[in-house]
């Protein structure tokens, strides 16, 4: 488990991209982004970099403070959804950026990916976010 910062949720937004680069460069044997070192141009750095980074930036931007900021929620099923609304925003994003399709795998496996890692991440704090709804619920 990781502490709830907003870095560690930068960290999550880019590990997410990372392990999905890998999976579709393993999935398709193709593993001609890693090779830096046949870049020869201004040009083509440009392009390597608008190729990686683009989605990551993006994602960056629009995603990590909802998801940051999602985490104050105490009610589980508030929760839930607002993490669930980030997750389908961000596969629309995805989809309308990269295909032309509106069911797209690649965005599939990208959202799947993404809820993995974010339990693996935060499943201590949403543990407690749990805990803290079961209390409130008992109150009343």
């Amino acid at each position: 488990m990781i502490t709830m910062t907003f870095k560690n949720v930068l960290l999550f937004v880019f590990l997410k991209y990372l392990v999905f680069y890998s999976t579709r460069m393993i999935e398709m044997n193709d593993y001609r982004i890693l090779r830096v070192w046949e870049l020869r141009s201004i040009t083509d750095w440009y392009y390597y970099l608008w190729m990686v980074m683009f989605l990551p930036a993006v994602s960056i931007m629009l995603f990590s403070a909802p998801i940051y900021f999602s985490f104050r929620i105490k009610n589980i099923f508030l929760f839930a959804f607002a993490v669930l609304a980030i997750f389908t925003a961000e596969y629309f994003m995805y989809v309308s950026i990269t295909s032309e399709r509106h069911i797209d795998g690649n965005g599939m496996l990208n959202g799947i990916i993404g809820i993995l890692l974010f339990i693996l991440f935060f499943y201590k704090k949403i543990g407690k976010i749990c805990n803290i709804s079961k209390r409130s619920a008992q109150t009343y």
